[in-house]
């Protein structure tokens, strides 16, 4: 330290120090720079900022365009997927047709083979009438021989000659009884020919057409996938409708699988919650759908599946249609006047 108590200035050009006039200069040149360097990294950082900014408001708007396309999308699938089951329901309604018109053709078919019997029964009943007419027609006249050779010793044998008159009337009279039947049978005959040739001209027509039906099943089955491209226009009309058509948007879904072997009935159901169909008595069935009922305030769609080879008969797939769907589908609950017809499904 100095003697007057201040520090000694160790600067080699002190004396140039004292110069106050060259300090600010430099400082205003050297704040200048500092400035300048703050601005250009405030403005760098300030375009970095905007480019960061830019880019995040780009990827906002790709994921806010990539929802809505899931969403859209999401909703068209679902769309195709209800005009989808509403396809199936027609087509099921056609195999349940087809089903109807395959028993009747057995039906037919079994009867046309009974009346066969019968026309062969009554041929082989008319061969032995005729052969018994001939043998009558022998007996006659191997009588009448005889009672020409009796003529002849009329006085010895007129006791015999009565009883040969009484046996010639009564063969006689048997014959006369053998003619009636057979002209009977002849008529009975004709009458089951006729009778089976209006079976048989019925079955022709039958068979027609249970062929053009299975060619429209098959035209049904063409048009399932040219279905979804109609879908607006089935909308519109839809929209016309007093009261709109039975459909699976917001209700759930049950599907129920009806078979038959070996005569066991086997009942098989799943529903949108609980994929995977579970094996059930009619009783067990009923009182899962009771539960569902209450609990699903939204309603139930019974949709009823019988397999192609499911072994039932039409009255039988009916009367299980009309029962579930008239007393749990939602169309019935809101009180349709009839039932929506059966949805097969062929496995």
């Amino acid at each position: 330290m100095s003697p007057d108590g201040g520090f000694i200035d160790l600067r080699l050009n002190r004396q140039e120090g004292m110069n106050q006039e060259s300090f600010w200069p430099s400082f205003t040149d050297i704040m200048t720079v500092i400035v300048m360097i703050f601005m250009v990294s405030f403005v760098v950082l300030l375009m970095r900022n905007i480019e960061l900014v830019n880019q995040l408001r780009a990827t906002m708007e790709a994921e806010r365009t990539a929802q809505e396309l899931a969403r859209t999308t999401g909703e068209q699938k679902e769309n195709l997927a209800i005009k989808l089951i509403a396809t199936e329901n027609e087509l099921s309604t056609l195999r349940i047709r087809l089903m109807q018109m395959d028993e009747q053709s057995k039906s037919q078919i079994s009867t046309i083979g009974m009346q066969t019997e019968v026309i062969a029964t009554l041929e082989a009943t008319k061969k032995a009438l005729i052969l018994r007419q001939n043998q009558l027609v022998a007996e006659n006249y191997t009588l009448g021989q005889r009672l020409k050779g009796v003529a002849t010793t009329i006085n010895s044998q007129q006791q015999n000659l009565e009883t040969l008159q009484q046996n010639l009337d009564f063969t006689q009279q048997q014959l006369a009884a053998v003619q009636v039947n057979l002209a009977s049978l002849e008529q009975e005959h004709e009458s089951v020919q006729q009778q089976l040739t209006n079976l048989q001209a019925t079955y022709g027509l039958q068979s027609l057409e249970l062929l053009e039906l299975k060619t429209t099943e098959r035209r049904f089955g063409r048009q399932i996938n040219t279905l979804q491209g109609e879908f607006d226009e089935l909308k519109l009309k839809y929209t016309k409708l007093i009261r709109p058509a039975r459909s699976l948007e917001g209700h759930y879904l049950v599907e129920v699988r009806y078979t038959k072997s070996v005569g066991r009935l086997i009942i098989e159901y799943q529903t949108t919650d609980k994929p995977g169909y579970s094996t059930v008595s009619q009783a067990v069935l009923e009182n899962q759908l009771d539960k569902l009922l209450e609990f699903r305030k939204e309603g139930l769609y019974i949709k009823l599946i019988f397999p192609k080879k499911s072994g039932l008969s039409f009255n039988e797939a009916w009367q299980f249609t009309s029962r579930l769907q008239g007393k749990y589908d939602y169309y019935s609950q809101e009180g349709a006047d009839d039932l929506v017809p059966v949805d097969i499904k062929r496995k």
